[in-house]
């Protein structure tokens, strides 16, 4: 018996199991705890082993967890603690169904991810033009009021000189002003400006106002600071410039039109369907959590089975085959006076698993120094 200050007795013992067991039996040693094994295949790489294939499907299946995880916790829903003493390995005919679970669980996230953000996406962009639809229709009838004004007080002259003028003065302001709108993020707009009048020469006239509206980014969740702008300009390779210089920017040019009916109009198709969007918007996060709760209340446990499962098979690239695969052998250190406890264990996973040929367990008698072992 160990003590504190003194290791228990240990003896290397050579294992031999029969292929179609070798994993309930190793499972059964793992839930122990009470046996080192040894590498016998030492030259032979990670890549090259028996059961590396199993290893990464195991190695999959934690991907797929951390995951679906990460989902978890940014929704920030609490997860059910499992004891992993409560949770046996997996049989191996256990594997395939918790795979697919996996793989659908993770398939249906993805799904519902790529909708979400697609649908905030169109949402965000929606937003954008209705605040670009109203703030245009409060500059334009801001500066139509200001022209009616102009023109009521101008009546009032009765020089024939002065009238030619304002004809004149109208011809001109009937020439054909090009109006391009969208929205820019507040950073570029001090660059976007003189970017503009260095271009245009001076030509254009630009008309900004900030949205007060809160927006967030649809990938990322970050709060956008974002600026409505309106460009008046003549001619249409100013046109094909002021284009350019908004894809340069990043800045989102949205159809505005030229007369107030049809803007209200639009405006209220806008208004329609933002509607109808955060209706489908809602829905689509109920079901995400949904789904999110349901794979919460299996995960942990699932992190259980998997990590077990794969450390079966670790240990089981640890065994060398003889007899052509018939029999797997492998070496491992036990304590003296746990070896019928481990006897009972491997016997218990063999029948299991219905091997007909029981397992084998014989000392082998070696001078190497043995780990040590406290309880």
């Amino acid at each position: 018996m160990g003590t504190l200050f003194k290791s228990e007795l240990m003896s290397r013992c050579q294992l031999y199991l029969p292929p179609e067991a070798a994993y309930n039996c190793v499972a059964e040693l793992g839930e122990l705890g009470l046996a080192q094994f040894v590498d016998l295949n030492p030259d032979v790489s990670a890549f090259q082993r028996q059961f590396v294939g199993e290893v990464k499907r195991c190695e999959e299946m934690e991907r797929k967890l951390r995951y679906v995880e990460t989902e978890i916790v940014k929704e920030k829903i609490v997860i059910a603690e499992e004891s992993e003493g409560n949770i046996p390995a997996p049989a191996p005919r256990e594997i395939v169904e918790l795979e697919a679970s996996l793989t659908t669980i993770e398939n249906n996230l993805r799904e519902v991810n790529t909708n979400y953000v697609a649908l905030r996406k169109n949402h965000l962009e929606l937003s954008e033009l209705k605040n670009m639809l109203k703030k245009t229709e409060v500059f334009l009838s801001e500066n139509q009021l200001n022209l009616q004004e102009l023109d009521e007080n101008t009546r009032l002259l009765d020089d024939p000189s002065e009238r030619e003028k304002e004809l004149e003065e109208q011809n001109y302001s009937s020439m054909k002003f090009n109006l391009t709108g969208g929205v820019i993020d507040r950073a570029r707009l001090l660059a976007f400006e003189r970017m503009l009048w260095r271009v245009s020469m001076g030509n254009v006239f630009l008309k900004v106002a900030d949205i007060d509206e809160q927006m967030e980014d649809p990938s990322t969740g970050d709060i956008l600071y974002k600026a409505v702008f309106i460009i008046f300009f003549q001619g249409e390779a100013l046109r094909s410039r002021v284009k350019k210089i908004c894809e340069g920017f990043h800045a989102a040019v949205y159809p505005c039109p030229d007369s107030g009916v049809e803007r209200r109009e639009m405006m209220c198709g806008v208004d329609t369907r933002l509607s109808d969007l955060s209706t489908v918007l809602t829905q689509t996060t109920e079901h995400r959590h949904r789904l999110l709760v349901a794979a919460a209340a299996s995960l942990r446990s699932s992190y259980v089975k998997v990590r077990k499962m794969k450390a079966v098979y670790h240990v089981l690239n640890m065994f060398s085959q003889r007899d052509g695969g018939r029999v797997l052998i492998g070496e491992a250190w036990l304590p003296t006076s746990d070896i019928p406890d481990i006897r009972a264990a491997v016997n218990t996973g063999a029948q299991t698993a219905g091997a007909t040929i029981p397992p084998t367990i014989e000392k082998v008698p070696t001078t190497e120094e043995h780990p040590t072992f406290n309880r």
